[in-house]
């Protein structure tokens, strides 16, 4: 499957010369209804959620993706309103899931068993939908709150890097690219995008990457 992952370029730069992407924790999503998509109808049950969530947040990280990168709200929100860079993968089914986007909140019986958390970790409310959101769930040892730590995840045989798409207004040179994807083999495509003429969309610029 092929998914995108939005980034600034200076991370961006980082990530193609480490051959990894940092893994996000639940404190650094811009959604706080992630995890948090129970009904709490009284204050033992949002006691009981409050724990779970925060156990969890200790317990696990993700990697975030869409299935597209041609909605402009992705490089506005992502990708340093669109200076940035969206790299392209080939991500074997395995590792991640599709999330599922619903109108209303569901009950959530404690303890949740393994299907029930498994939807919450790959639910959203339907507002996010545009994202066409794809992720990956990492296990995270010995996490700390007050202690943090940097978490990465390599590129490997599971998220074969495929393309580099420059941001309509990315204005990073060719050499400096060329530096870093030059030590690829295959090398991955590279893109350059622009606003299309014509719809509200990002498109491939058939001109190329000229700086």
């Amino acid at each position: 499957m092929r998914v995108y992952h939005f980034l600034s370029t200076k991370y961006a730069l980082s990530d193609l010369k480490n051959r990894r992407l940092k893994i996000a924790t639940f404190d650094d999503l811009n959604d706080p209804f992630e995890l948090w998509l129970a009904k709490q109808e009284n204050r033992e049950t949002r006691k009981s959620y409050r724990k779970w969530k925060d156990e969890m947040s200790l317990t696990y990280g993700l990697l975030c993706f869409s299935k597209s990168w041609r909605n402009p709200l992705l490089w506005s929100n992502y990708a340093d309103r669109h200076k940035g860079i969206c790299l392209g993968f080939e991500a074997s089914d395995e590792i991640g899931k599709n999330v599922e986007y619903i109108e209303k909140r569901k009950p959530l019986n404690f303890p949740p068993d393994s299907d029930l958390v498994t939807r919450t970790l790959f639910t959203k409310y339907k507002g996010w939908s545009y994202e066409q959101e794809w992720r990956v769930y990492v296990r995270l040892e010995k996490r700390n709150l007050k202690s943090p730590h940097h978490y990465f995840r390599g590129f490997d045989k599971d998220l074969r890097l495929k393309e580099v798409i420059l941001g309509p207004l990315c204005d990073i040179s060719k050499p400096v690219l060329h530096k870093v994807v030059c030590r690829y083999s295959p090398h991955p495509e590279i893109v350059k995008a622009r606003l299309a003429f014509k719809s509200f969309r990002i498109v491939k610029d058939q001109r190329g990457f000229s700086l």
